[in-house]
């Protein structure tokens, strides 16, 4: 009998339901490293104590691993040492094992005690290229990742930039596996209702994220004041929370087509976007994906996205699904929202919907399955 184990770190809100997707079909057991508190998940740069308010750990088996860190955490390599992953493989009768990733100590103690019991193991993570890594780092990289690349009997890549990363780290073709990164589309998915309380009068661009540096909210705000010299008929509705807020507040001025919203759970901030008709997302290259426009697309929402994110190669085709702009570059970002307000909402709907087919919970299926030789 063929069972499937998970490693990753934590109940995370953009990974259980496909746990839950999976597991209609596939015998499978989650791990989780840690368990955070309320404090933890709340510092990871949203500066605010909070849990996410969708089920977490129903659908699915788990089991919570023993964590013997002397300082758990899900933010440094030893904040999550489980060493007897091994036994606990065992005891579950798992034939198969997906890592989400090997930035932790649990991680590599999971490869190699599933390598040593003659286990299946695949790793699933979303990395790109830094194009700000020196070449005495790349060499390092090469030598470290490729040693590394080599244990794995299966590597699955979200999209074509974390594809080009595996490769330039010595990934074999025969290794590769296309699992692309999804969002619970059920969830996302706008009812009547909700389309029909979009705002008439005015076009929404949202931008909703942590305000942190790499996310470089300061754009989407100069950006939008610079189009609203131009276009009085929109709007722009910062979500979220971080260190940068007081910041953009500032830069914003108190200007009367800026609105904060501040932080939002997964429930309040669907209700929120079902109001928006475009999705801003201004990160660098340290976005290796950014879920936010899978939940958009979902929702029928186009994106305009900086090139630097890892989701811009793969998701977004100008005038089709959204727009693409050069990192950092204001100017462009501001031409790419007065031609977004310009725009017809019905010709991104066949490039959305196309999208939604590809990076969605069934191609994990598949993928997951193939691993398995299901």
């Amino acid at each position: 009998m063929k069972r499937l184990g998970i490693v990753v770190s934590h109940p995370i809100q953009y990974y259980s339901p496909l746990f839950r997707y999976l597991a209609k079909y596939i015998d499978l057991v989650v791990f989780y490293c840690h368990n955070p508190s309320e404090e933890q998940i709340g510092s990871n740069g949203f500066g605010i104590k909070f849990k996410w308010d969708i089920d977490l750990l129903s659908g699915y088996k788990y089991i919570y691993l023993n964590n013997i860190s002397a300082h758990p955490s899900l933010n440094s390599f030893s904040g999550c040492d489980t060493p007897d992953i091994g036994r606990v493989l065992k005891e579950n009768s798992i034939s198969h094992v997906v890592i989400i990733g090997w930035y932790l100590k649990s991680y590599i103690q999971a490869l190699l005690q599933s390598k040593r019991s003659g286990i299946k193991v695949a790793v699933r993570g979303d990395s790109q290229l830094n194009p700000d890594d020196s070449i005495f780092k790349h060499i390092f990289k090469k030598i470290f990742y490729g040693f590394l690349i080599r244990k794995y009997d299966t590597l699955m890549y979200v999209g074509e930039r974390n594809k080009k990363y595996l490769v330039e780290y010595g990934a074999q073709e025969s290794q590769l596996i296309f699992s692309p990164h999804a969002v619970d589309q059920s969830f996302w998915k706008m009812d009547l209702s909700e389309i029909n309380s979009k705002t008439e009068n005015k076009l929404i661009f949202a931008w909703a994220a942590k305000f942190i540096e790499k996310k470089r909210p300061h754009d989407a705000i100069e950006a939008f004041k610079s189009a609203y010299d131009y276009n009085k008929n929109i709007e722009l509705w910062m979500i979220g929370s971080g260190a940068l807020l007081e910041s953009c507040q500032l830069l914003a001025d108190n200007h009367k087509a800026i609105k904060f919203w501040g932080f939002k759970n997964q429930t309040e901030l669907k209700t929120l976007l079902s109001k928006s008709d475009f999705i801003l997302l201004t990160s660098d290259h340290r976005e290796t994906w950014g879920l936010i426009v899978n939940e958009c697309f979902s929702m029928g929402i186009p994106a305009i996205v900086s090139e630097a994110c890892g989701s811009s190669a793969d998701l977004i085709e100008d005038g089709k699904t959204g727009y693409h702009y050069k990192t950092g570059d204001t100017k462009q970002l501001q031409e790419r929202i007065l031609a977004a307000a310009l725009s017809d909402p019905a010709s991104y709907t066949e490039g959305l919907k196309r999208k939604n087919e590809i990076y969605s919970y069934e191609w994990n299926k598949k993928a997951f399955m193939n691993f398995m030789n299901l």
